[in-house]
């Protein structure tokens, strides 16, 4: 794991940013290399959470950096770098159009009724359910918009604390909190109706689901796009907040997502070294 497990927290060192900064912008190509390989796999998890679909997100994670690079040399340090890196990540993301699973999400309540299939009998590997839990989980954020869903995964999923919050969105912290609370809210009217891991009186089972995600070639155990390319989850490099009140409910919700995992692709290595040649 790269030196990015302490990125919403206050464990997270500024200084180290702004040494790396120095030397790229007297031209240490290693350094800036280094830099940002510090954040490049948290800005593609955000990305994967934000569009559901590894490709999109790849490209969307390669087009942040590239313009991060690009405008490095305009960084005044008047922000913490984290701040600056990540408005340009959230304004790029918010303002992109529209991708293949918000497409085909979007007003689509189908994707989580239809479990019907004649092909009960059939084994399901545990790896092909624990795809469909993460797909699953992941899509129900397609019911938020886009600045919710960032909002949710910043401030939920990925830990961050509401003064932190409300730096990366430019927002008043109390203004921060009311925006995450009708997220968090909007969510779990959604969801509460839908999943049976959040709901055992919900009809919707991760198994029954992944075979006719099976049978329509969505979910293929030959290649799986969520459980895979991961050592750790992301519960185990967030902090989660200890004095947050929430009910058991959204506790389990929030669990649900940090449960998945916390991917890198080695793809967006590939990118770096090439921009930094």
């Amino acid at each position: 794991m790269k030196n990015n497990n302490a990125m919403f927290s206050e464990q997270y060192n500024p200084n180290l940013d702004l040494e790396l900064i120095k030397e790229s912008v007297a031209g240490n190509k290693a350094s800036l290399e280094r830099l940002i390989k510090i954040h490049q796999d948290y800005i593609y998890n955000i990305s994967l959470k934000l569009f559901l679909n590894p490709d999109d997100a790849l490209d969307a994670t390669q087009e942040v950096l590239i313009k991060v690079i690009t405008a490095l040399r305009t960084f005044k340090g008047e922000s913490q770098f984290r701040t600056w890196l990540y408005r340009i990540a959230f304004n790029h993301f918010i303002n992109a159009p529209k991708q293949k699973m918000e497409l085909l999400l979007e007003g689509n309540s189908t994707y989580f009724t239809g479990f019907s299939t004649d092909n009960e009998k059939d084994v399901i590997s545990e790896e092909e359910i624990e795809e469909v839990r993460i797909l699953c989980s992941t899509a129900m954020l397609m019911c938020l918009n886009r600045e919710q869903r960032l909002l949710y995964i910043i401030g939920e999923i990925f830990g961050a604390d509401h003064n932190l919050g409300a730096e990366l969105f430019d927002l008043t912290p109390a203004n921060y909190r009311v925006k995450l609370h009708r997220a968090k809210s909007d969510l779990l009217s959604f969801v509460s109706g839908k999943c049976g891991i959040i709901n055992p009186d919900n009809p919707c089972r991760c198994p029954k689901k992944a075979r006719v995600l099976i049978e329509k070639g969505i979910v293929d155990k030959n290649d799986l796009k969520f459980n895979s390319d991961y050592s750790k989850r992301i519960n185990q490099i967030v902090i989660t907040q200890k004095n947050d009140i929430s009910d058991k409910i959204q506790l389990e919700l929030r669990g649900l997502f940090k449960d998945s995992p916390f991917q890198i692709k080695k793809e967006l290595d590939s990118l770096v070294n090439e921009i930094v040649k």
